[in-house]
């Protein structure tokens, strides 16, 4: 009966939401035959441009392997040990929720080299504090500059960006926080706690409470730290700006032209806030609808559906891809 449990939970948890990915890609390549529109059109584009999109994607991993390398300098002799480590963590969050499956998949191959799982916790913790921070950065910096232009585009556009930014900021602004002063951002927790209890949001808030406390002890017990080198952070703003870059690549490969390129980044930097808030992986359906809505009027009506196919597959599955390729080569060598 446990087995039984353990496997249902399993398929819901990962193989469902993964199904449910492939399918949605799937309607919209059936759909009004674009896939069939695509493989038509694809001997047409430019085929530079296309290849600058799919470089975009390996200059983003580099930038990713570059910064592991740097934080856990020492741990592997080859720079190739580190793109693995990119890869496993590409692979595993494209098929979980949230993208919540990557940094406990590294922990574990980093066990692997003898390892602490506190150390690796706290380095991963790490290395997302300055990702998240270049990203809270590029997003205000393009809101503040580019939201009005896009308000028109979808409904109810600005709430989700807010709502997008507010997650990409609540963690961030936490571990700020708690590493300045532990004590009042437990008050404020304690506070926001009880209160999301008074209207029945949570049931629980002292276990709520002791939870966050002990993760957030945790970090710090195992040498968590906000100083880290100009270098990290510099790679970690590449990084972002390679994977906004790929739908620019993707519309100059189908041959458009005179819109501006700041317009282009931030159209992907409001499709990635618009798609934090889902749940599925890859955040399935809402970035192919965010494509389709946000950018739809830089592309002819016809090729809007084959051009988010083909970035989808560039800037999702090509990861995902790539990252089983070698996840799965790396099991077999342990």
């Amino acid at each position: 009966m446990f087995m039984y449990k353990e496997k249902l939970k399993f398929f819901f948890m990962k193989v469902f939401p993964l199904l449910i990915s492939f399918g949605i890609l799937l309607f919209f390549c059936i759909s009004e035959n674009n896939f069939v529109t695509l493989v038509k059109i694809f001997p047409k584009l430019n085929f530079f441009y296309f290849i600058c999109s799919v470089f975009s994607m390996v200059f983003y991993w580099l930038c990713d392997s570059a910064v592991l390398s740097r934080i856990f300098q020492g741990t592997y002799n080859s720079f190739y040990d580190y793109i693995k480590l990119t890869m496993r963590s590409q692979f595993y969050n494209s098929i979980t929720p949230f993208n919540s499956g990557g940094q406990p998949s590294q922990v574990m191959r980093l066990s692997k080299t003898g390892m602490s799982a506190g150390k690796a916790i706290s380095k991963l913790a790490q290395k997302f504090f300055v990702y998240q921070l270049c990203c809270v950065a590029i997003s205000l910096f393009f809101i503040m500059l580019k939201s009005d232009s896009f308000k028109g585009k979808m409904i109810g556009f600005s709430f989700l960006i807010t709502v997008g930014v507010i997650m990409q900021c609540a963690g961030l602004l936490s571990i700020i926080l708690f590493y300045l002063n532990k004590e009042r951002v437990m008050k404020i927790v304690f506070w926001a706690s009880r209160f999301l209890q008074k209207i029945r949001l949570i049931k629980n808030a002292e276990k709520i409470n002791s939870k966050i406390e002990n993760q957030l002890t945790f970090l710090i017990e195992n040498d968590f730290s906000i100083n880290c080198g100009i270098s990290i952070f510099v790679y970690s703003f590449l990084q972002n700006i390679f994977l906004y870059s790929v739908p620019f690549f993707i519309a100059k490969a189908f041959g458009l032209s005179g819109f501006p390129v700041l317009d282009m980044l931030a159209a992907q930097v409001f499709i990635t806030l618009i798609s934090s808030v889902s749940p599925l992986p890859g955040a399935a359906g809402t970035a192919e609808g965010g494509f389709l809505l946000i950018l739809g009027d830089f592309f002819v009506h016809s090729d809007i559906a084959p051009a988010m196919i083909l970035c989808r597959l560039v800037n999702y599955y090509l990861s995902m891809i790539l990252g089983f390729i070698l996840t799965f080569k790396d099991f077999k060598s342990i």
